[in-house]
């Protein structure tokens, strides 16, 4: 019993082991293009891209003509995905020659012109060692600088909360609050204030100054007596 347990499991898992794998062979299944297909769409040929060729083959399938050209965007989107922008962008002209228009084909003939105009940047700066001139290749980058810095994204605002009426009412409430706060706080800072203490300055009682006698020099009597002979001292 265990036995035959042991096996109808083993079987199982097989199984499924086996559809697994012919379910990631089948997926993986390499696309082949028929010659007609190739021939309608050059930009097709030498493709091993799985993703590349399978929008190719319903381009090439006649029940998809509804979606065709939403098919073709997505190859000329897939090239440049790929690395091959001159493909892409020869496939978006051609769509756009034959009056097709969309944000896709315009997406695509953007980035491709500018992988190929920065590959010939990359080149002209290592390669040639050389600058853009004025007279020729500045005067457009500066332009294209100026036009991409016109339209930068603009900024995500979902994360941003939604003006309402209650939102600027609660804004309202909050700055009326927190003003009624700030008086009051003012009002007790002023009345807490410590008072200054009084400080009872004692003022020395200024010296009195002792006057200072006139010093009186005594001048010698030089008055003659009255009657006196003024020759006396010559005798």
């Amino acid at each position: 019993m265990k036995k035959g347990i042991v096996i109808s499991i083993l079987c199982i898992t097989a199984s499924l082991i086996g559809n697994s794998v012919y379910a990631d062979d089948k997926e993986i299944k390499p696309i082949k293009l028929k010659s007609k297909c190739i021939k309608q769409y050059p930009l097709a040929a030498n493709q091993t891209d799985h993703a590349l060729l399978d929008l190719y083959q319903q381009a090439c399938d006649k029940d998809n003509a509804s979606r065709l050209n939403d098919l073709l965007a997505q190859a000329a989107m897939r090239m440049y995905e790929l690395k091959q922008p001159m493909n892409a962008l020869k496939l978006a002209t051609q769509l756009q020659e034959q009056n097709v228009r969309g944000a896709t084909l315009t997406d695509v003939t953007f980035l491709a012109s500018v992988e190929v105009a920065n590959e010939a940047l990359q080149h002209m700066r290592s390669s040639e060692m050389r600058y853009l001139s004025n007279e020729l290749t500045y005067p457009p980058a500066k332009q294209l600088s100026d036009s991409i810095r016109a339209a930068v994204p603009a900024p995500d605002t979902s994360t941003s909360k939604a003006i309402t009426d209650e939102s600027v009412k609660k804004e309202v409430r909050n700055t009326s609050t927190n003003n009624t706060t700030r008086r009051t706080t003012n009002r007790k800072v002023r009345t807490t204030q410590p008072t200054r203490s009084t400080v009872n300055q004692t003022t020395a009682p200024a010296k009195r100054q002792t006057a200072v006698a006139p010093t009186v020099t005594k001048q010698p009597n030089t008055v003659q007596k009255t009657g006196s002979n003024p020759f006396d001292s010559l005798k």
